[in-house]
């Protein structure tokens, strides 16, 4: 399998995988990863920016698959920058009625999808770095 191919699945796996669990506590309440993905561009005022972080990771992710590593390095490190900024958010909405908590921690689905933006971000900058292979004609 191709280097690009790995880099590939391993940030999209650990998006995947970030989903089913728990990504913020707040009181007396949990949010999964997929309720903050489907649920996060609502919050977009304060700290919510950091939803963007999905929209770009996909499209760095696009740059990728399009043999562009510099502009999904760059859309990438963006993605991984925004992913930081929700930890200046103070209160989460939990519930459909617009209820507010405070966040009292961050659990595994959090750290995964950083961990996803991340390494798409170091995949792109070792396929930046690595020699290109030139094909040539003779056998030797």
């Amino acid at each position: 399998m191709k280097k690009s191919n790995i880099i590939l699945l391993v940030s999209l796996f650990l998006f995947i995988i970030s989903l089913p669990f728990t990504a913020v506590f707040a009181k007396d309440h949990e949010m999964s990863g997929l309720a903050c993905f489907l649920l996060g561009w609502a919050e977009m005022s304060g700290g919510g920016i950091a939803w963007m972080a999905n929209p770009l990771l996909f499209i760095a992710a696009f740059f990728f698959l399009l043999k562009q590593p510099k502009i999904s390095a760059v859309i990438s490190l963006i993605a991984v920058c925004l992913t930081f900024c929700y930890l200046s958010v103070a209160e989460i909405t939990v519930n459909e009625a617009g209820h507010k908590y405070p966040i009292t921690g961050y659990g595994p689905g959090y750290f995964l999808w950083i961990a996803s933006c991340f390494s798409l971000f170091i995949g792109s900058i070792i396929h930046i770095k690595s020699p290109v292979k030139v094909k040539t004609d003779s056998p030797l």
